[in-house]
């Protein structure tokens, strides 16, 4: 998968073009190859205005012990405990703004995954947070897993595990702009879920992340 929040244009999730090249996986008829879907996201605005447009969040119990270790370019982040979410938030501040630390440090205690210029001024940031898993979203997940995947001849296909894509209003401006959230979901058959193993951000941009909007806490930050 890939979340592309290019300029100009709607931000978008799809799956990524290497994928559907290799003509393993077919769209159903009349739907995007590539599965896309877009949102209006928010972007940064002179003088202080940052955005959100995209938030990630990681249950406590899809973390997984793996046997491989990622090495190279990754940021590895402490399990949340049990009854948590880790939640990874892109942010974005408008060029030629000055930012002390990064977005949500002393308000809200945020953690720095990473950060980047980019050519236009503008400074994205990824940052980290522990927050405790809400009813709506612990109800969400557990639909999700109990969802039913078949295969092309209609048999139910075991340990998988899926990245859930929606969008909510963004709470930061009244302007019809969205945050986009991706939620990540493994299949109850899976025993090794709710290990103690480290979440893993890959740095550089074509990053993946797996998280969820924070929106009243980022009023805050944003206030602040």
């Amino acid at each position: 998968m890939k979340v592309s929040l290019h300029e100009p244009g709607p931000a978008r999730f799809a799956l990524t073009s290497e994928f559907v090249r290799k003509g393993s996986w077919k769209a159903p008829e009349g739907r995007d190859p590539r599965l896309a879907a877009e949102w209006d996201r928010p972007r940064p605005k002179p003088p202080n205005r940052i955005a959100r447009p995209l938030a990630i969040i990681v249950p406590w119990d899809e973390v997984l012990e793996r046997e491989v270790e990622e090495t190279g370019d990754v940021i590895w982040t402490p399990p949340p405990p049990e009854g948590t979410c880790v939640h990874f938030d892109i942010v974005y501040t408008p060029a030629g703004v000055s930012v002390i630390g990064h977005p949500g440090a002393r308000s809200m205690g945020t953690e720095l995954v990473g950060k980047v210029k980019l050519e236009n001024g503008e400074h994205v940031f990824v940052t980290s947070i522990v927050r405790p898993m809400e009813a709506a979203t612990r109800e969400h997940v557990d639909k999700l897993r109990s969802a039913r995947i078949l295969d092309a001849d209609g048999n139910i296909v075991e340990k998988t595990g899926m990245l859930a894509f929606g969008h909510e209003p963004n709470p930061d401006a009244d302007d019809g702009t969205l945050v986009g959230t991706v939620i990540d979901v493994t299949r109850p058959d899976d025993k090794t879920r709710g290990s103690v193993a480290p979440v893993a951000c890959y740095t550089g941009f074509g990053m993946r992340f797996l998280s969820r909007a924070l929106a009243a806490a980022w009023r805050r930050c944003l206030a602040s």
